[in-house]
């Protein structure tokens, strides 16, 4: 199984810190390393940019030695635009997800704000990894990983169980397409009350056919039509469902 970790060498500015926090808790990536040689207290002052992110510089680990951060993955991808005379094989970020491996975890390596990755950073790495910026400067570090997070999530290498966060569906249109018998209710609701001409008129129902499989509409989307139709007709669901029942109840009486 795929999982994936954020490692930041030498971050030199807190808040920093805290829009990454934030960005690895938009694609539920709560493992964070960040390797300092000397100080320890390096994500103190990064809170107050880290929105709903605070679980995740808690348990930030803090390490000395770069190895530290990546030596028990499987893969680790150096992010830096500096072409450098190296071994490794150089990808833009929007092919990486189709050049990481399936299991094991994955390290996402950002490098310094005012000097990036050094050489022997980048060569302990399994790629390099660029984000394309047609001018001479760089993204800020926030920046880079949102990006690099969506780039991997848009292609799928980010699955659904990670880096894509549970979303609340309540209230969200379905997207199944109607059903024959929605389509038909809909069309029995017009014709118990339409009037005049456009009552009882075959061109009136081959027009609504040919209108309802243009739109394919969807099952929440002929609901919301339905709402609007019995808005303007001042014929709300409950007195429609009042209705029905009284008819259901007047063909029961004359069928004993």
């Amino acid at each position: 199984m795929r999982k994936f970790r954020v490692v930041l060498v030498e971050p030199e500015h807190p808040h920093n810190v805290g829009f990454v926090a934030r960005a690895m808790h938009c694609y539920a990536l709560p493992e964070l390393y960040i390797v300092y040689p000397k100080r320890d207290k390096v994500i103190e002052n990064s809170y107050h940019t880290a929105a709903n992110s605070h679980d995740i510089l808690d348990n930030a680990k803090i390490v000395h030695k770069f190895e530290d951060a990546i030596g028990d993955c499987a893969c680790a991808v150096a992010y830096s635009r500096r072409i450098f005379g190296s071994a490794i094989k150089h990808t833009m970020v929007q092919n990486l997800g189709d050049m990481l491996p399936e299991d094991g975890t994955i390290a996402l390596v950002f490098g310094r704000e005012s000097c990036g990755l050094a050489l022997e950073e980048v060569n302990a790495c399994t790629f390099q990894c660029e984000i394309p910026v047609p001018g001479l400067m760089s993204l800020n570090l926030g920046q880079a990983v949102a990006v690099s997070l969506y780039e991997l999530c848009r292609s799928g290498a980010l699955a659904n169980g990670e880096g894509r966060a549970k979303r609340n569906t309540k209230g969200v249109a379905e997207t199944g397409p109607a059903t024959i018998q929605q389509i038909d209710g809909f069309k029995k609701f017009l014709d118990r009350y339409l009037t005049g001409q456009y009552h009882d008129q075959a061109w009136r129902d081959s027009f609504l056919n040919t209108l309802l499989q243009r739109l394919h509409p969807t099952r929440n989307e002929l609901s919301a039509l339905f709402g609007l139709i019995r808005n303007l007709a001042h014929k709300p669901a409950r007195l429609e469902r009042e209705a029905d029942r009284a008819a259901a109840e007047k063909a029961d009486h004359l069928e004993r």
